[in-house]
């Protein structure tokens, strides 16, 4: 009895099966992949845009308020954008160490909204301060976000192969 014809075919039926499976696992990672960045960057060009408003919100009511209207007014430009909402989406879809960084720029941002709700407008060096404060939390913030994504497009790249 010759049995190495149909061992070969059931071999080949083998290796093909498995090659289509590894092939179809590579490609259900590479558009999770694609999928996941694509939510986290737009999720975070939001966040970022929300401050930067928020921020120029708080500057603008300090500038622009009359002191008895600054409480309520810093409060309304600090929700206005809300900064908060997704700080909250970042805790779900990002890593901690982006998570941890939006929060500090929230609380960065909390800190301006009750410095502006009480200050002199004429306090150059507490505004300068509070606004490089702010900035280095922004900063601190980017270079968290660009290590993610780099991460997540090294992480993926063999199996974009």
């Amino acid at each position: 009895m010759n049995w190495i014809s149909p061992l070969s075919a059931l071999l080949g039926v083998v290796f093909g099966v498995g090659a289509t499976a590894l092939a179809d696992r590579r490609r259900w990672h590479r558009e999770s992949v694609t999928r996941l960045l694509e939510l986290r960057t737009a999720l975070y060009a939001e966040y970022l845009v929300a401050m930067e408003e928020t921020g120029q919100g708080l500057l603008r009511v300090l500038k622009t308020a009359a002191a008895e209207e600054r409480v309520e007014a810093a409060e309304a430009a600090f929700v206005g954008f809300n900064l908060g909402g997704i700080r909250q989406r970042i805790h779900v879809l990002a890593p901690s160490d982006v998570s941890e960084a939006a929060d500090a720029v929230f609380r960065g941002l909390r800190r301006a909204r009750d410095y502006v709700a009480t200050a002199d407008q004429r306090d150059t060096q507490g505004l300068s301060a509070l606004k490089d404060e702010v900035g280095c939390l922004r900063d601190r913030f980017q270079e968290a976000l660009r290590r993610d994504v780099r991460g997540l497009l090294a992480g993926s790249a063999s199996w974009f192969a």
